[in-house]
């Protein structure tokens, strides 16, 4: 579980939301993996978890020997493609970027912002699902996520940038084929070849989240990519 976010513990409060960052996120992969006795390992994220798996790949590329990430693309990329179609269909990130008013709007009904349903996540998962998201404490662990990423994050991607680093180990980028990620960005692999030196991955058939609506195609994929040294 992604720190913040489930029965997780929460990241203090800073003023610049370094806490929540996905820098600060990453060390905790790392530290954590460390503990139980993994020098080297590979990491999948999907969504927001992505943002914490490709950070940590480019702040710690002696450990992490493989990358998937799914339905997303880097938040520097994403922001410098903004345009009426994000701000119509990714309008939350702004919203979940200000003070106080967000975790107040969905706490007031949080069936209605995240929805959910016990047919796709099955039955175990959904009640989990309704338990956090009814939870003010990790209503406001996954909001501190979004402002961190229209904040520090956002600056230590363009650091990346400005230096050139990138990400060098092997990576799979899958993404739902009817969610709107592509409708959005349209080379979803393209922009991935800006961040990553040896990159693959496509379209899935699914909506979104893929791992929930297409289980057994997500896992093949994965168990291909993870098993294989190519």
């Amino acid at each position: 579980m992604l720190w913040g976010f489930g029965r997780s513990s929460k990241p203090a409060d800073e003023p610049n939301h370094a806490g929540s960052s996905k820098r600060a996120k990453a060390k905790d992969c790392i530290e954590l993996m460390s503990q139980l006795g993994f020098e080297n390992f590979a990491i999948v994220g999907h969504d927001r978890g992505s943002y914490t798996a490709y950070r940590a790949a480019l702040d710690y590329p002696e450990r992490i020997t493989r990358l998937a990430v799914l339905d997303c693309i880097p938040i520097l990329e994403a922001l410098n493609r903004c345009n009426d179609k994000f701000a119509r269909q990714w309008y939350h990130w702004f919203f979940f970027a200000q003070p106080e008013k967000p975790e107040r709007a969905i706490l007031a009904d949080p069936d209605m912002w995240y929805g959910g349903q016990p047919e796709t996540m099955g039955d175990e998962e959904y009640v989990e699902f309704r338990r956090a998201i009814h939870d003010p404490e990790t209503v406001h662990g996954m909001i501190e996520d979004y402002r961190a990423g229209l904040s520090i994050d956002k600056e230590h991607e363009l650091y990346d940038r400005q230096k050139g680093r990138q990400i060098t180990c092997p990576t799979l980028c899958l993404w739902s084929k009817y969610d709107d990620l592509e409708d959005i960005y349209g080379d979803v692999l393209g922009i991935w070849k800006l961040w990553a030196q040896d990159v693959r991955g496509h379209a899935i058939a699914s909506g979104h989240p893929m791992a929930e609506e297409a289980p057994e195609k997500v896992t093949a994929e994965l168990r291909h990519f993870l098993s294989h040294e190519s």
